[in-house]
């Protein structure tokens, strides 16, 4: 009961529609039954989203609909608004599978995602809510800085085809429920955002001061 009641109805029906995706898993391939239920979450989602997104950009606004739950419909109002270097970021690397020889239909994303079947692939751990907790922040001031993250992620992890099947999480524990003029006021205070790779696998948003980047740099 307490489950129930959390929930915005909408987001509780769309929680108890995945379960019938699961069984697919069997017949098809990871990214075949994510694509469909993408396709499924935005055909039902209230308010109506109008025709099934395609084009570069429909794998990332699926992704994103889905992700910011209530938020979706100023996401992705925010997400038109991007400057055109963070949406393409934002496409690319939310269209990468993490599975081998895998990839979302070829209409759906970045041709040089689908020709180019590279990896590793990003999973923002508390991307969601980062999204879903916009408060009074205008959504593409969100998004930007989403974009800055798999920028940064990029930069440690190139892409490679030897790397297709690899996943790597990126935790952003520390900004989720901070407001974008939280973060700033870090900023003005002298401390940075830096994104550190604790493992082959693993990298953290943190907060440092000057000084402590510094020390960091030198070893």
């Amino acid at each position: 009961e307490k489950f129930v009641t959390k929930f915005p109805l909408p987001v509780l029906n769309s929680f108890l529609r995945s379960f019938e995706f699961v069984e697919k898993i069997a017949t098809q391939t990871e990214t075949g039954v994510m694509e469909e239920y993408l396709k499924m979450r935005w055909s039902e989602n209230t308010p109506s989203m109008g025709a099934v997104p395609c084009g570069d950009s429909a794998i990332a606004k699926m992704r994103l609909l889905c992700m910011a739950q209530m938020n979706g419909p100023a996401v992705l109002h925010g997400f038109n608004d991007l400057v055109d270097e963070d949406r393409e970021v934002l496409c690319m690397e939310m269209a990468r599978t993490g599975c081998v020889g895998q990839s979302f239909s070829s209409n759906l994303v970045p041709k040089e995602v689908s020709e180019h079947l590279e990896g590793p692939a990003f999973l923002v751990y508390y991307g969601p809510a980062f999204l879903q907790g916009l408060g009074n922040d205008v959504a593409v001031k969100r998004l930007s800085v989403l974009a800055e993250i798999y920028r940064c992620s990029r930069e440690i992890w190139p892409a490679s085809v030897a790397k297709a099947a690899v996943n790597v999480i990126i935790r952003i524990d520390m900004i989720k429920s901070l407001s974008v003029g939280d973060m700033q006021e870090a900023t003005m205070q002298g401390d940075v955002w830096i994104l550190v790779k604790h493992n082959d696998s693993e990298a953290f948003i943190e907060r440092s001061s000057k000084k402590k980047l510094n020390k960091m740099i030198a070893t």
